[in-house]
């Protein structure tokens, strides 16, 4: 994923924030700050669970999107109410970290969200209960301009931020990451 399309790259990006960060709570050290561990993505294929060709767009859409393969979650038990059987494939499950994990943030943040139609913010409220991870879910793969419009297949995903250390810092960082939090 180029990020030729934003002016600024996603390391500077990363440093602005954390320097804001860091002038905000001039007495902890540096290394007590709130940081991202990962970005982990999960696309379920349950209508497509028989379709090999729309199980190989979405793998090729998220491999274009992301820079990395996705790895397929298989069925683990037979549940005869859905038709599925043990082994056969449901979704896929990408983990990101590093420069990758930065680049998906940034397009995330200023080119896929506010694409999005009738888009007024995501909800502060996503966190879980120790604020250790922010979940997001998007209806459709289709508002990341990046990849294009060009598959015939339409999928969601569920995207969840991890972060290193619990607490209510994780909130004020993705604050200063200019996340688009509805008010």
């Amino acid at each position: 994923m180029a990020s030729t399309a934003l002016k600024i790259s996603s390391q500077e990006y990363l440093n602005k924030a954390y320097q804001e960060l860091a002038k905000q709570h001039k007495d902890k050290n540096v290394f007590d700050l709130s940081a991202i561990d990962k970005v982990s993505i999960n696309v379920g294929v349950g209508d497509y669970k028989n379709d090999s060709k729309a199980r190989a767009d979405i793998e090729s859409y998220l491999n274009k999107l992301t820079g990395q393969k996705p790895k397929t979650v298989a069925s683990k038990v037979n549940i005869a109410g859905f038709k599925l059987r043990k082994g056969e494939p449901v979704g896929f499950a990408l983990t990101l970290r590093g420069k990758k994990m930065h680049d998906f943030l940034l397009h995330l943040i200023y080119i896929a969200l506010p694409r999005s139609r009738d888009f007024k913010g995501i909800k502060a409220t996503a966190f879980d209960a120790r604020y250790r991870s922010y979940s997001l879910g998007i209806p459709t793969a289709a508002i990341f301009p990046v990849i294009g419009f060009d598959i015939s297949v339409r999928f969601g995903m569920q995207i969840n931020v991890v972060f290193k250390q619990d607490g209510e810092a994780n909130k004020e960082l993705l604050h200063t990451l200019n996340f688009p939090f509805s008010k």
